[in-house]
């Protein structure tokens, strides 16, 4: 959804935005504008079914997306749509957190995974911006560009927002955790490398953060029907197709011995992203002797954010979450970031 009452967005690429051809996203889609948000979830929950390895039917994913991304947020019914940043500036900050929301890269939770985030890091004298980057129908790695091009971009306007080019942060949740862990781990300081794109000098600027944060994220893709979204049901009824996408973007097998420092959480009762995983994530940090902090909550479940109760969206039923114990991270985190940025 768009954010409301916040600092104009700003647009991170130029004139050209690699992968946009302007072409209708009914290529891929097909919205039942009918359909309720109910519906979508419960008769149609495509890749949130976990009862089968099978893809099914996606029109409730499409929905969400059209609903969501379309209808309420920044996206466009065409392959138009432009990557921005929600900046949210601290007084006399010379550091900043580039904050990249989840969603299954299906939709974006900007509210919760966001501006929320934002307002506390704000309060602990750290700037702040949300990203708003490209999902589904969206293929990798076009996400993975616009996550690059966001720290490329915060560096390069460094001295007007008043920060040190060297005090960048990324920092992601759930699929947004995935995106930054891919980003600094995987892509780092790569060239931007799509048909037909001419790079700007924006693009010379290092790519890689100075500090990740991982918040719940999805470490690994293996057995996961996100592939289907992130690459296509092609891709993920190819074993072979989907096993080699899911080797690519495994954070696990990216860490390197001078990596930046990562600071991961998650809460032990997860039942959507493994929290093992983010401790073998951890274990390879380990094993490169890289500095990593990590916290595991003993229950918060999935999606905690910035731990600011909300009500679920009309006609859900979903238990509320108990934030009383994963709520510890956002000091954490503040305190870790300070400490680290001096």
């Amino acid at each position: 959804m768009k954010l409301r009452h916040c600092s104009p967005p700003l647009p991170i690429w130029g004139s050209e935005i690699p992968g946009n051809t302007g072409e209708s996203k009914s290529d891929v889609m097909h919205v039942d504008k009918t359909m309720t948000l109910e519906e979508a979830f419960q008769k149609y929950p495509g890749i949130w079914d976990k009862s089968t390895p099978a893809l099914g039917d996606l029109r409730g994913n499409d929905f969400m997306v059209w609903a969501e991304e379309i209808l309420n947020g920044y996206a466009e019914e065409t392959y138009s749509d432009v990557p921005l940043l929600v900046p949210f500036l601290a007084e006399n900050s010379d550091r900043c957190v580039i904050i990249c929301p989840g969603g299954a890269y299906l939709t974006k939770s900007m509210e919760s995974e966001g501006k929320e985030v934002a307002e506390f890091l704000n309060a602990g004298g750290i700037s702040a911006f949300v990203l708003w980057y490209r999902s589904y129908p969206y293929r990798a790695p076009l996400m993975f560009l616009d996550a690059q091009r966001a720290v490329r971009y915060v560096r390069h306007h460094a001295a007007e927002f008043g920060l040190d080019p060297r005090k960048i942060a990324l920092a992601g949740f759930s699929a947004g955790g995935n995106l930054a862990g891919v980003e600094g781990l995987c892509f780092r300081n790569s060239a931007v490398e799509w048909p037909g794109y001419v790079p700007d000098a924006v693009d010379a600027e290092d790519g890689m953060p100075n500090a990740l944060g991982l918040i719940y994220p999805a470490v690994s893709m293996h057995g996961d029907k996100i592939v289907a979204v992130m690459a296509g049901r092609e891709v993920y009824e190819d074993e072979q197709q989907r096993e080699a996408l899911a080797d690519r973007y495994d954070l696990r097998t990216h860490v390197l011995p001078e990596d930046v420092p990562a600071f991961l959480c998650a809460a032990a009762d997860d039942d959507v992203v493994p929290p093992e995983y983010l401790v073998e994530l951890q274990q390879a940090y380990a094993r490169q002797h890289a500095h990593c902090e990590m916290h595991i909550f003993p229950y918060g479940g999935h999606g905690f954010g910035a731990c600011v109760p909300h009500e679920p969206p009309p006609g859900l039923q979903l238990p509320p979450q108990d934030f009383s114990a994963c709520v510890q991270w956002r000091a954490l985190f503040v305190n870790w970031l300070n400490h680290l940025f001096g």
